[in-house]
């Protein structure tokens, strides 16, 4: 188990973060000096936001001072999940990006949706862990502090799904035909994020005496768990009791549906076959998951956990979709596969802030 992969010197970040605002400032400067058109940009005062949270963070004071920089500052922790999260949206958007060129979508406008989905499936997989454990959350500021409590796969599933929809939407791309191009980067960024987990040691398994079962070492929370709660070792000790291993079970899961989905965009016969198999199997596989998982923090709804329950609900709901695409593809087969039908062209979508503004102007 290795929660934190290293270590970043807090001083040396906030250099780095006040030299590169200084220079792209000059450099959006001389852009703009070359052509008027050019937008400001925004990085500037980004970095400098980024210098401003190092400081406050790890410094130990918001107003900047000399005595501030004489003294040591606490590091920057790199947390495993972290980079294991980011490491499966970035695999992801590759993933996606070659096949919305596969199925005709382009690039900008896949990049668009794809980066509002990612986003989104954080704030809801954040959300929908704050529900489920909300007597954890005294303080409303926690709420918005990642390193304390966790998130859940299905609230980000189900926020990354509004978001998609929200994009698509707004881009005139049926749904159906994006929701065929992220289903498989959706599982494997799963599958890479599960790594993060086990690295960390959270969403650890039932206490188990399988040859694959595994132990974390003292302080994780497998073993506090079985210290302070199950009573079931003395504090003393080295090692946790023997797990499932509910990390990789989750992993080997998002990467054989991963075969599944690539295996299905080869041999689909309508839109939304790839993302019903992304729907059923993990809907399948993940409660089947939780009757071996061992942390309690998970919520419950009635006899059954919060991804338990929603992961019937969505296999019940995928039947009833997949019944439905069926009975349109008998009908009109050319009707709903929908990445042979070429996307009419769409205008640039306008920004939010010059919709607002040509509305004021109407408004005069």
């Amino acid at each position: 188990m290795h929660p934190i992969l290293l270590q970043l010197p807090a001083k040396g970040l906030f250099v780095a973060a006040l030299v590169l605002a200084v220079a792209s400032f000059v450099r959006n400067q001389v852009q703009r000096r070359r052509d008027p058109k050019v937008p400001a940009s925004s990085t500037p005062l980004l970095l400098l936001a980024g210098a401003w949270a190092l400081l406050g963070l790890r410094g130990g004071t918001w107003i900047p001072s000399a005595g501030v920089f004489g003294k040591p500052w606490l590091p920057v922790p790199i947390f495993s999940y972290g980079v294991m999260l980011t490491t499966g949206f970035v695999t992801g958007w590759f993933v996606a990006m070659r096949l919305a060129r596969n199925d005709g979508i382009g690039n900008e406008d896949a990049g668009a949706i794809y980066m509002w989905t990612a986003v989104w499936s954080i704030v809801g997989s954040r959300l929908l862990y704050v529900i489920t454990q909300f007597q954890e959350f005294s303080n409303p500021v926690d709420i918005i502090m990642l390193n304390k409590g966790g998130l859940v796969a299905y609230g980000g599933m189900l926020g990354g799904f509004a978001a998609s929809w929200y994009g698509c939407h707004r881009r005139k791309i049926p749904l159906l035909r994006w929701a065929d191009v992220s289903a498989p980067s959706v599982v494997l960024g799963t599958a890479i994020t599960r790594v993060g987990c086990l690295l960390f040691g959270c969403d650890y398994g039932k206490v188990a005496h399988v040859p694959w079962a595994i132990r974390f070492p003292k302080d994780a929370p497998a073993w506090k768990d079985h210290v302070y709660s199950m009573h079931a070792l003395a504090p003393d000790s080295a090692w946790s009791l023997p797990v499932h291993p509910t990390q990789i079970y989750e992993t080997l899961t998002g990467l054989a549906l991963f075969g599944l989905l690539m295996y299905l965009r080869r041999v689909r016969r309508f839109s939304g076959e790839v993302f019903l198999g992304w729907v059923l199997g993990y809907g399948i596989m993940r409660p089947i998951i939780e009757i071996y998982r061992g942390d309690d923090d998970r919520g419950s709804v009635g006899a059954l956990s919060t991804s338990q329950f929603i992961g019937l609900a969505s296999v019940a709901a995928g039947l009833g979709l997949l019944v439905y695409l069926v009975k349109r593809y008998r009908a009109d087969p050319t009707a709903v596969r929908l990445w042979e039908i070429p996307l009419a062209p769409q205008a640039k979508v306008e920004p939010e802030s010059n919709q607002r503004a040509r509305r004021r102007r109407k408004g005069r």
